[in-house]
């Protein structure tokens, strides 16, 4: 992992919303872990960072660096993704309830790039014990969700994401 990614990911996310450096750099190590970067001339103006959980793809952290314009480096950045997944796998990302601007501002994009917003709430566990833990949406692409798969991807991502057997 680049040193610049670790401070995108530290400057655009919480403490609560995000793994210390150490536990990020052991999950990158994951073969199940991929990130993806958009430099221009070298520089970092964002990325994804998901799991390959076979049927899914879960969407972990999105981030642009401040200054540039998410609504050209985010389409970028999902149409790589996009292209990188076999049919029939079907993309997830967790997004907050939470009507913030920021909130609004990539839900919005999500939507623009074809994500649906699922009707499921979703308890996002903090990355770290004794932490705030976050009700959200799950939106998926190309195709809503069932109750039932959104049960299956729920446990998926308690246990592998999450690393809690026991929620859910």
């Amino acid at each position: 992992m680049a040193e610049d990614v670790w401070k995108l990911m530290a400057n655009t996310f919480d403490y609560e919303r995000r793994r210390c450096r150490k536990h990020f750099e052991e999950v990158c190590k994951r073969s199940s872990y991929q990130l993806i970067e958009h430099r221009e001339k070298g520089e970092l103006l964002g990325f994804i960072g998901y799991w390959n959980l076979g049927k899914w793809i879960v969407i972990e952290h999105l981030a642009v660096q401040k200054g540039e314009n998410p609504y050209k480096i985010v389409p970028i950045l999902l149409s790589i993704l996009r292209n990188s997944v076999d049919n029939g796998v079907i993309l997830i990302t967790e997004v907050d309830i939470l009507k913030t601007d920021f909130v609004q501002r990539y839900k919005e994009l999500y939507k623009l790039a074809g994500f649906i917003e699922n009707p499921f709430v979703y308890i996002q566990p903090s990355y770290h014990k004794g932490e705030a833990t976050f009700p959200q949406r799950i939106m998926s692409y190309p195709v809503p969700i069932t109750y039932p798969q959104f049960k299956d991807l729920r446990s998926l991502l308690y246990r592998f994401v999450y690393g809690n057997k026991n929620i859910g």
